[in-house]
């Protein structure tokens, strides 16, 4: 699937032909909505912050697994989410026709976190990320990729409810084998 050579770029050395393209052509960072911890409803819907998980709501604003990226606050973190999820406006999530993994590892090797144009509270401007260029791999490099980056994704996604359900089961009988 690789080029026998490599060549120079604006990027570097990158793969023969791949060449450099803007990030936006790729994926574009869809805002997140506004949701006070006040107006949270009980369920299983996990609402991400900057820093990762800040609670937990009864509806998804985004149904299908996606990526998401620090706005305000902690700017520049990537967190991968599978399970349906609600976005707050402090951070941006992934839309794109490009496999998810591959904008996922594309997103944490970009230095996002070095981005900061806001003084008073750190900022992820979505323009200049936009801006940043990328390598333009070949849809066949890409399909292979995620054929590899998927199953162990599904993989860390499986274990990461099974210790979860682990978890609950600790909780629930040690107070019990306390007694």
């Amino acid at each position: 699937l690789f080029p026998d050579s490599l060549e120079e770029t604006e990027l570097g050395v990158v793969p023969r032909g791949w060449g450099a393209v803007r990030l936006d052509s790729r994926l574009e960072l869809a805002y997140g909505k506004a949701l006070k911890a006040e107006n949270r409803k009980s369920g299983d819907v996990p609402v991400y912050g900057s820093g990762g998980i800040t609670g937990w709501h009864d509806t998804a604003l985004v149904h299908q697994p996606s990526v998401i990226v620090g706005r305000k606050g902690t700017v520049g973190s990537v967190y991968w989410e599978s399970r349906p999820f609600f976005p707050i406006d402090t951070v941006f999530y992934v839309r794109t026709k490009y496999p998810l993994t591959y904008c996922h590892q594309l997103l944490k090797t970009l230095g996002l976190h070095n981005m900061n144009t806001d003084a008073a509270v750190p900022g992820l401007n979505r323009e200049n990320v936009y801006r940043l260029l990328v390598p333009d791999a070949p849809s066949e490099i890409l399909v292979a990729f995620d054929t590899t980056a998927h199953a162990i994704q599904r993989r860390i996604d499986h274990n990461e409810a099974q210790a979860q359900t682990l978890s609950t089961l600790r909780d629930t009988l040690l107070p019990r084998l306390i007694s």
